[in-house]
């Protein structure tokens, strides 16, 4: 005797969705730019941990090694920055593994993800940039104090690269959204 758990129950309710049929060719595309997608996403995040985990150790031995109070908080909420953002990545913009079923849970589960990582890119300055704001303050401010003379422009240089990331990602956003926009004039055409 077999048991149905709900996870059965879901994947079942998955496939059966009302969604247009493809044409053998444009399943295979779309199964070839899903997987093509999950591969960015997962070396991206991967990346991403990379330097955070390079990072962390570094930043938790200027907090160790610097005198000022300042720079040690900075650099502690650094690393506390850091966990955040890589908690939040996990949270919002992971790779999530492609269904089994081939046609129309396909299509659905890809264009899940375009809008996801989208949305995680658009939303990249709340997640990403801004956790790492108060500690890269401190932390400078710390640093300029200790050495006894005060730069503005090491400011304007991290405000300019923060903007830049943020301005990267807004970009790959608008790019998803290309791709989300075509998946949805090529279901709209598959259904007419």
């Amino acid at each position: 005797m077999t048991t149905h758990t709900a996870e059965d129950g879901a994947r079942n309710l998955w496939r059966g969705q009302d969604l247009p049929a493809l044409q053998p060719l444009q399943s295979q595309a779309l199964a070839e730019q899903a997987e093509k997608l999950q591969g960015i996403v997962s070396r991206r995040n991967r990346r991403e941990t990379l330097v955070a985990a390079l990072l962390a150790p570094t930043f938790l031995f200027f907090a160790w090694f610097f005198p000022h109070w300042l720079t040690k908080l900075g650099a502690l909420l650094i690393v506390a920055g850091g966990g955040f953002t890589q908690w939040q990545m996990r949270r919002r913009a992971s790779a999530r593994p492609l269904p089994e079923a081939w046609a129309g849970s396909l299509l659905a589960f890809h264009r899940e993800e375009l809008v996801r990582q989208r949305d995680a890119l658009r939303s990249v300055w709340l997640w990403y940039v801004a956790p790492s704001v108060p500690g890269m303050a401190l932390f400078l401010c710390g640093r300029q104090i200790e050495n006894g003379f005060w730069q503005p422009w090491i400011f304007v240089f991290v405000a300019a690269v923060l903007g830049g990331v943020v301005l990267l990602n807004l970009h790959g956003a608008r790019r998803l959204q290309r791709r989300i926009d075509k998946l949805d004039q090529l279901t709209r055409e598959d259904i007419a």
